[in-house]
């Protein structure tokens, strides 16, 4: 074959090819099924911030389809729970300030004859998280026969995230001393930190460790069955994947025995806080001791103090 008929043979099948290597589904006309932009599973907003967000593109209807282009701002990626792969008409990420949330996509209708494709864009606000809400502090009943006896040393509270709160993981931070003080920071702190999303992992189980039980952060030394310091309890309350809420409740010692058939006193010192992302959300802080009064306590404080 000359030169000449293989440059004609090579420029007439780049015309007959050129057609198809360009070709591109029309826009589908109007009446045909829409771009619906859902973020977990909702149509319109607002998100908020810290939370997991999972935005997902369909075509109404049911119509089956397949995704040219999913673009997403104001998000950051994260991978999914569990390692779970995301799909390509999915993406899966969370939002670290407030704004906008803008997804652009493109969809090709393949129930279309011939198929067409479907382009949109859809605006979330982007809302920041409000703090979470924390209960009042629990306090012993007080016995109505003999004020001031208490029922028990028992004291506790609970912190709850809510569906606009900041759900990045809290940590509940303890230091105990045996005095009557406030512990400073030169008294070593144990720590513990509850996931409160999916994305950050499963949640941990705080294990028995030296004499502390299960969800005990704080633990002490105990004189025939009774504590000689305060006890510092951490729980996860219900949701599903993560914690609802972290509840901390507190058990303080009531006097230890002695040779003497007596009760020593035993003072204690707690500081409590719990963090988010380094802020502290919560705290309490007691510096005091209680006494038994048969099964009742009676319990002094030179300082309590909450910022709940």
């Amino acid at each position: 074959m000359t030169r000449a008929r293989w440059s004609g043979l090579v420029a007439l099948l780049a015309l007959v090819l050129l057609p198809a290597a360009g070709a591109q589904a029309a826009e589908c006309p109007p009446g045909s099924p829409t771009l619906v932009t859902t973020v977990n599973g909702k149509a319109t907003g607002p998100v908020y911030t810290t939370h997991d967000l999972l935005v997902h593109v369909k075509l109404s209807g049911g119509a089956f389809s397949h995704v040219d282009s999913l673009a997403v701002t104001g998000l950051r990626s994260v991978p999914k729970p569990d390692d779970e792969e995301t799909q390509q008409d999915e993406f899966f990420g969370i939002a670290d300030a407030p704004g906008t949330l803008t997804v652009t996509a493109t969809l090709t209708n393949e129930d279309a004859d011939p198929s067409c494709t479907v382009s949109g864009t859809a605006s979330f606000d982007i809302l920041q998280a409000t703090a979470p809400v924390v209960s009042r502090l629990r306090k012993p009943p007080v016995f109505k026969g003999h004020r001031p006896w208490l029922w028990d040393s028992r004291y506790w509270f609970w912190v709850k995230p809510g569906p606009t709160g900041d759900v990045s993981p809290i940590t509940v931070e303890a230091r105990a001393v045996k005095r009557a003080r406030i512990p400073g920071p030169s008294v070593p702190a144990k720590s513990f930190t509850l996931p409160m999303r999916p994305s950050d992992g499963p949640v941990p189980r705080l294990e028995p460790h030296g004499n502390c039980d299960a969800y005990q952060l704080i633990c002490t030394h105990r004189i025939r069955s009774w504590a000689d310091g305060a006890q510092v309890d951490v729980r996860p309350l219900g949701g599903r994947e993560v914690p609802a809420a972290v509840k901390v409740l507190v058990q303080l010692p009531s006097g230890i025995p002695t040779l003497h058939f007596s009760l020593r006193k035993t003072p204690i010192g707690l500081d409590i806080k719990l963090l988010q992302q380094g802020a502290a959300i919560a705290r309490l802080r007691m510096a005091g001791r209680c006494d038994p009064r048969g099964q009742f306590f009676l319990c002094r404080y030179k300082k309590l103090s909450t910022a709940l």
